[in-house]
């Protein structure tokens, strides 16, 4: 009884993770069905997998089976994170999309328009955006300029996208003013850029800190329970009151280490365009 409670206590804890994951990170652009989609998401659940059962066997108990899968999941997705790049790699498709608007700019010429000026730089386009832009560089052949471009928004899945595409739309439009509006708008993505990176220095000490208290906090979980089993100190969380314990403790802590991520994290502006409705207004503001 004590294994099959451990595992609906694991599989329901899985469940919920999924869950709050779809709902509170935005996934990454990545073609859906692809083996690479399913790797990344094959290994969190091998991590939860690992902790759960790591943790039940250590101490038999349900709950510590549902916090060992927990951790399981979330040390791999943090890994899957720093190893994609994360924050840096947003950084730099920022600055990418704000040298791709100057290149945009000194290429532009009233015979080609600005569809042919994007396909003419779709193989010297910052590396960070290069594939993107080749993207919609294919796509304008094929598709309404208003649709490959909003494809193009969805993929880079940014603001500083939405802005990028937003311009590209009126220039298609209505040409005139396309140089300054793109000399403007690369202007304002490195002011965001530099922000960003002014933000990111001044929680540095802030996310140290926090990495200090939870590793410490783990390690003295963790020696309790290895060390703890040998005497008769953990016994009283065997019964159903010990666990109803251990899963208040638990969500404590689980609340206060999501807390401190909120605060040292750079929480990205949510997308404010919608590029298939976009107007002359929209893009004045």
């Amino acid at each position: 009884m004590g294994l099959l409670r451990g595992l609906l206590g694991g599989a329901a804890v899985l469940g919920l993770l999924l869950l709050w994951d779809a709902w509170s990170a935005p996934a990454p652009v990545r073609q859906v069905g692809s083996e690479r989609d399913w790797t990344l998401a094959a290994w969190p659940v091998t991590g939860a997998i690992v902790g759960g059962v790591v943790a039940f066997a250590l101490t038999g108990w349900a709950v510590a089976m549902a916090a060992g899968a927990a951790v399981g999941w979330l040390v791999v997705r943090a890994v899957q994170r720093r190893g994609h790049g994360g924050a840096k790699r947003e950084q730099a498709r920022i600055e990418a999309l704000a040298a791709w608007c100057e290149q945009l700019r000194d290429l532009l010429s009233a015979e080609h328009g600005i569809i042919g000026t994007v396909v003419a730089t779709a193989r010297t386009a910052p590396e960070a955006i290069r594939d993107e832009v080749e993207r919609l560089a294919a796509r304008l052949s094929r598709q309404s300029p208003e649709a490959a471009v909003r494809d193009f928004a969805d993929e880079l899945d940014d603001p500083s996208g939405d802005l990028v595409a937003s311009v590209l739309v009126l220039a298609m439009s209505r040409s005139s003013r396309t140089s300054e509006l793109l000399s403007e708008l690369a202007v304002t993505i490195r002011d965001r850029a530099a922000m960003r990176l002014r933000v990111d220095a001044d929680r540095a000490g802030q996310r140290g800190e926090a990495r200090f208290v939870i590793g410490f906090s783990a390690v003295v979980i963790g020696g309790i329970v290895l060390f703890g089993r040998n005497s008769d100190f953990l016994d009283a969380y065997d019964d159903a009151t010990g666990q109803a314990v251990l899963v208040l403790v638990a969500s404590f802590f689980a609340l206060g280490g999501r807390w401190l991520s909120r605060l040292t994290r750079f929480e990205r502006p949510a997308r404010f365009l919608s590029v298939s409705r976009m107007t002359d207004d929209e893009v004045a503001r």
